[in-house]
């Protein structure tokens, strides 16, 4: 293939000596890119709606503000976004679903519907990132 002439187009049928059209791979890469926002807390849940289930069915124990019942307390301080950060949304999800064995946290996957609880993670995320 000869190479074209500065500021001419190549035939739509010639042969694009890059491979596959850069347009497919920037798509692909948005597309991923959007995959992984797609599963934080903030776009599965909305904190507006899980403030009022969290008052309900967590402040409780773990505090209005979410610092849990103080220095002494082994509930987790979810204003210290050091700890908020190690923890994937997918861990603290299964954690309000499931429960924790021994430590007196209920499951909540029989009391509130899935979408509710993603809710509550949204919500509780906003304590270390105000």
């Amino acid at each position: 293939m000869r190479p074209h002439p500065p500021g001419k187009f190549l035939h739509p049928k010639a042969r694009n000596p890059l491979g596959p059209p850069i347009g497919l791979l920037i798509g692909s890469a948005l597309l991923s890119l959007f995959l992984v926002q797609a599963g934080r807390a903030e776009s599965r849940g909305d904190a507006k709606l899980g403030k009022m289930i969290y008052a309900k069915n967590c402040a409780a124990c773990h505090g209005q503000n979410g610092v849990g019942l103080g220095n002494r307390s082994s509930l987790p301080n979810f204003t210290d976004g050091k700890t908020m950060a190690a923890k994937t949304d997918q861990e603290l999800f299964n954690k309000i679903s499931n429960g924790g064995k021994g430590t007196g946290m209920p499951a909540y996957n029989k009391v509130l519907a899935e979408q509710d609880r993603w809710h509550v993670l949204a919500y509780i995320r906003t304590f270390s990132n105000p």
